[in-house]
């Protein structure tokens, strides 16, 4: 009996734990039921062609507020209380606000497509932008809706599905192409908070911040990307790119053909980041070495500007684009200093001798394919740089600026106590940089110049080297001067220094004035150096760079190194054919929308009549344009190697007369730091016999000036 009453209890209290358990497991279900979440929507975002009505969803407990203007809602907004009609493109932010104060968020784009662009399709991917009806200004950001459709296949749709389907805050970017009526932007991916949202677009690395950068006066479409994709192959980061064709919509309506924004370059923003400009994070508590010495980025460029532009919304004739601001310098070495060039052959002296003498025509230079003129016959010089046919479209251009607004140039950035150098600040953001970091950076900078200019700045220890990545400022000067990029040492020039590193020049920014299209500083010339056009503040650094004989002699082994590789002409120009190809159906709808080829828009100095005839005249540009620089340069010997027995007979020439050929034969370098032959170099004098472990290294020396390398 006993046993039967404990089994009976023990009984009972299974079943009162498993009743309790029940009980609390239903008060936490009905506590999460009640939990903040966001308002769910009947129908999701996307592309739509017909109107449809939308009804949003939430917790008993919690009120929905919305709106469709692109604001956050907030305890003023609209309650939603009935179904909403969707007939045109509208962004919706909800906002369900609960008793205990706790508040979710929620943000969908529908995007309604008019009857015209139910049929359109791409090779390019697309980004569509959608503001449900606010202005996209310069001034200020402005939430959207952004959708990305990139398929496998080869079609893309604005119906498709989308690889992105979300918000961003978007404004208008630009400094000087804020004239030009075909915008760029600054697009930020974020949630429905307004929070920044790292997201892969079109397989570039997770960001947040990205740049839809329009190419106008640039006809071939491709100089950024082209310079960009050199760069990333050179070993210096610079912007990933994808061509795409954007739609943007700020008025109310449906999404249109009207829309259509052209052909865009979806571009990483430049910043720090593991997959971008790779340094460290600097924290407003880094107050102390060696934390606070790193990571800066910054830059040389125009002081940050705002402004307002207003033109006729319907003809843009009367709108004049400044020139490319010319000069009086020559564009060739004067003296030369270090630098590794001739001024004879590059028409800056009156000698002339059997190895610099040139019987080119200064405005004509050979290629393989054709002697081109600089402008082809049919074109004939414009004396103006007007743009001069209707242009549909906004009315957001104008050639007038406001005065700087928000933070001042000395706030922005910093001079150099010893040099003067100008510098504006980048990551961190002004107001985020604390006085002691902004004068830890500004000491820095001084602190190079001061070795940079001392009577010891070669030295290893006291010197420059010490401050300076010298091989990161070498690439940027090739790729500079290779492209002749006008602003390329003057503005959008980026620096960044890394903690405990030194200072690295880059990433490239901004290179439409590039590939022979300025009509300034000699930039449609594939001759000339672009360098001594520049005064000592826009070429920072450099002429005391040059200075040192064995920089020089790196640019030079760098510059032959290169146009085995990443620089060689075939190349370069079967970058360019692919890159044309890829856009050869996109670039007849952009030029329809935006009708300019044949027309001189500033910095134009060619005006080609075609698509076709722009990217042609840019190749040939380029090809006469790296000619050009490999003469400037010692050519390194010739060999000519022969086999006998067990031996390589190996016979050296150069071209030069009075010029001399060293070499080793253990593999050291012929040429001493300094710019002497080595203790260990031989004077050429008659074919060398080489084992089969022999190691042959050879330069010409003509003059105080050597050649790059041959090694066997």
């Amino acid at each position: 009996m006993l046993r039967a009453c404990r089994e009976n209890l023990n009984l009972r209290a299974v079943v009162l734990v498993v009743v309790i358990g029940c009980l609390a497991a239903c008060n936490a279900l009905a506590r999460r039921s009640d939990q903040p979440g966001g308002p769910a929507f009947s129908i999701a975002g996307g592309v739509y062609t017909n109107t449809f009505s939308l009804q949003v969803t939430a917790s008993p407990s919690a009120v929905v507020r919305f709106t469709i203007n692109g604001q956050e809602p907030d305890e003023t907004s609209a309650i939603w209380n009935s179904p909403l009609t969707i007939s045109n493109c509208t962004l919706v932010r909800a906002k369900a606000f609960y008793p205990t104060g706790a508040t979710a968020a929620v943000c969908q784009n529908y995007i309604i497509l008019s009857d015209d662009l139910r049929e359109f399709s791409s090779n390019l991917p697309l980004f569509m932008i959608d503001t449900g009806g606010t202005e996209i200004s310069h001034l200020g950001k402005t939430l959207a809706g952004a959708r990305v459709v990139a398929h496998d296949s080869d079609r893309n749709s604005p119906a498709g599905s989308a690889e992105f389907d979300g918000c961003a805050l978007v404004n208008i970017r630009g400094h000087y192409s804020l004239k030009y009526p075909k915008h760029s932007y600054s697009v930020k991916t974020v949630d429905a908070e307004g929070e920044p949202l790292k997201t892969a677009l079109l397989g570039l690395p997770k960001e947040s911040e990205w740049v839809l950068y329009a190419p106008f006066p640039d006809k071939t479409l491709m100089r950024d990307v082209l310079a960009y994709e050199l760069s990333n192959e050179m070993g210096q980061w610079a912007p990933r790119t994808r061509f795409v064709e954007v739609f943007v919509n700020d008025t109310p309506g449906r999404l249109s053909k009207s829309n259509y924004a052209g052909v865009y370059v979806l571009e990483e923003k430049i910043k720090r980041d593991k997959s971008r400009v790779n340094i460290a994070k600097l924290e407003s508590v880094n107050t102390e070495e060696p934390q606070i010495s790193g990571g800066y980025i910054f830059k040389k460029d125009h002081p940050s500007r705002r402004g307002t532009m207003k033109v006729d919304p319907d003809v843009l004739a009367a709108a004049p684009f400044a020139s490319t601001s010319s000069s009086k310098r020559a564009g060739f070495p004067t003296p030369l200093g270090g630098f590794p060039a001739d001024p004879l052959a590059s028409g800056g002296g009156s000698e002339t001798s059997e190895e610099t003498a040139s019987s080119e025509p200064a405005v004509f230079w050979q290629v393989e394919r054709k002697l081109v003129r600089s402008r082809p016959s049919g074109h004939p010089a414009i004396s103006t740089n007007r743009f001069t046919m209707p242009i549909r479209g906004s009315n957001t251009v104008s050639a007038s600026f406001l005065e700087p607004a928000g933070a001042s140039v000395e706030e922005q950035g910093f001079r150099t106590s010893l040099l003067s150098n100008q510098f504006f600040f980048v990551e961190p953001d002004p107001d985020e940089l604390t006085g002691v970091q902004k004068a830890w950076l500004k000491d820095y900078l001084t602190r190079l110049e001061t070795a940079l200019y001392s009577p010891d700045f070669r030295d290893p220890r006291r010197g420059y080297r010490g401050f300076i990545d010298a091989a990161s400022l070498i690439d940027h000067h090739i790729i500079v001067e290779a492209t002749k990029n006008v602003d390329g040492f003057r503005f959008s020039t980026f620096y960044h220094k890394d903690r405990n590193g030194r200072v690295k020049m880059g990433p490239l920014w901004d290179w439409n004035l590039s590939f022979g299209n300025a009509n300034g500083k000699e930039g449609w010339l594939p001759e000339n150096w672009l360098w001594p056009q520049l005064d000592d503040q826009q070429y920072t650094w450099f002429r005391r760079l040059f200075d040192d004989p064995d920089f020089a002699q790196a640019y030079v082994d760098r510059w032959a190194e290169l146009r085995k590789s990443v620089l060689a002409t075939p190349r370069v120009l079967a970058r360019i054919d692919e890159i044309a190809s890829q856009l050869d159906e996109a670039q007849e709808r952009n030029f329809e929308r935006w009708p300019i080829l044949g027309h001189a828009v500033a910095p134009n100095w060619y005006v080609g009549s075609s698509f076709d005839e722009e990217v042609q005249w840019m190749a040939e540009w380029i090809e006469a344009r790296l000619t050009w620089m490999d003469r400037q340069f010692v050519g390194p010997p010739e060999a000519v190697v022969k086999k006998n027995a067990s031996k390589r007979i190996v016979e050296l020439r150069t071209d030069l007369s009075k010029a001399k050929i060293y070499y080793t034969v253990d593999g050291s370098d012929p040429r001493a730091s300094g710019g002497k032959p080595a203790a260990r170099a031989k004077l050429y004098e008659s074919a060398i016999a080489l084992g089969e472990k022999g190691h042959l290294f050879a330069r010409v020396q003509h003059r105080n000036r050597w050649s790059s390398p041959v090694r066997y």
